[in-house]
């Protein structure tokens, strides 16, 4: 049974290779990080206080602590969450009580689908401007005057723009909220200093997942300057155990080798996978595909979002082009950052745009582009910005 899936690993890895990933909520990692993840660090545990042979191990934790809180300039790290949703999961319970309110970004408008109730906090929704894409910063601040939230989370899933840190944070102290920016969907870019930077424009803890335009592996992290949240939130990550036992070593290796490539060629790739997304974004809005923003230059992060109706509509355009070998969501959101990090031309993204246009628009048959799109994919076959 277990070359069946040996046998299966190497049928999805030998398919993927061949596609042309435009999912924003994916990545590559490189080479030197991928052989951490499958290192003999995946057999171990950390707890030095129990177990012996944590002789490299706690150093390795150290130095990926300190290579994480050099490059988001942030005072405290905690890089023991297992995902992005563990990482927020875990704040919430740290800083709030049963009956509390949390304030964010509905789903339909892009937030994170955290189910809130399930851990007895109140839900308020932050009000958001369909024309600038974006949250409502004077109504959103109203709503926090109003309802006195003890959180109130910016960031989200579906995200084009800067979100009004700074304006919300404020109003945020006024009533004794905490404000966290969820950056899962742009850490890489934050990174890289090309979005925006939460902690310096007024939010208190920055969170998110590490595999998303942060090419790491699958895991969170939590930043914060502050000392009191960092030693509420400790609480959660120390013993008695809380949220997470073990946190996986091999992941925070990997974690670590990718900070530094971060740290190394960051802001060239976070410049260069949102130069590629309003590139992608204006050729297809000139093919006459309806892509979002086009007043506001589209996108300011690695995702465009094509205008679909519904679900339906979204999921029958995720398999038409999956038959050409182009990756997307039912949302249709496309995403830069993995095909960016393979190091795709505007050559490249050009005849990508005329293949997608001629799937959507003009209706031809999707299988006969297979072999050009395999082909552009099998030449992406390098991992560059790593070491």
């Amino acid at each position: 049974m277990s070359g069946k899936i040996l046998d299966l690993i190497n049928l999805h890895e030998k398919y993927r290779s061949s596609t042309i990933n435009l999912i924003p909520s994916e990545n590559v990692m490189s080479e030197k990080a991928l052989k951490a993840l499958a290192s003999d660090l995946t057999h171990r545990y950390h707890h030095e206080w129990f177990y012996g042979g944590q002789k490299y191990i706690q150093e390795i934790i150290s130095e990926t602590r300190r290579s994480v809180r050099n490059l988001f300039q942030a005072e405290y790290a905690f890089i023991e969450p297992l995902s992005g949703n563990i990482a927020l999961l875990s704040t919430i319970l740290a800083l709030t009580r049963e009956g509390d309110s949390v304030a964010a970004l509905n789903f339909r408008h892009g937030g994170y689908p955290f189910a809130y109730e399930k851990i007895y906090r109140k839900f308020i929704e932050l009000p958001f401007d369909e024309s600038e894409g974006n949250i409502d910063a004077e109504r959103a601040q109203d709503v926090i005057l109003t309802a006195k939230p003890k959180l109130v989370v910016l960031g989200a899933s579906f995200i084009l723009f800067p979100h009004p840190v700074k304006e919300i944070a404020e109003t945020a102290k006024e009533v004794g909220a905490i404000t966290i920016y969820d950056g899962s969907h742009v850490l890489g870019l934050i990174a890289g200093g090309e979005f925006q930077d939460p902690l310096r424009e007024g939010a208190d803890i920055l969170l998110g997942s590490t595999h998303k335009t942060f090419p790491g592996p699958q895991g969170g992290i939590i930043l914060c300057d502050n000392d009191e949240i960092y030693g509420r939130l400790r609480e959660y990550f120390g013993f008695p155990l809380v949220i997470v036992d073990n946190p996986h070593v091999n992941r925070i290796a990997a974690l670590g080798i990718t900070a530094v490539e971060m740290q190394l060629y960051g802001k060239e790739y976070a410049r260069k996978v949102v130069e590629n997304a309003q590139f992608l974004a204006s050729q297809l809005c000139k093919k006459g595909l309806n892509i979002s923003h086009p007043e506001k230059g589209f996108t300011r992060s690695h995702q465009i979002h094509l205008k679909v109706g519904d679900e339906k509509e979204g999921r029958a355009i995720v398999d038409t082009l999956e038959k050409a070998g182009i990756i997307a969501d039912i949302a249709v959101r496309f995403g830069t950052q993995e095909v960016t990090r393979r190091g795709i031309t505007q050559e490249d993204l050009r005849r990508i745009v005329e293949i997608i246009s001629e799937i959507l628009i003009d209706k031809k048959d999707p299988t006969s582009f297979r072999e050009e799109t395999r082909s552009i994919a099998l030449r992406l076959n390098r991992v560059l910005y790593s070491i």
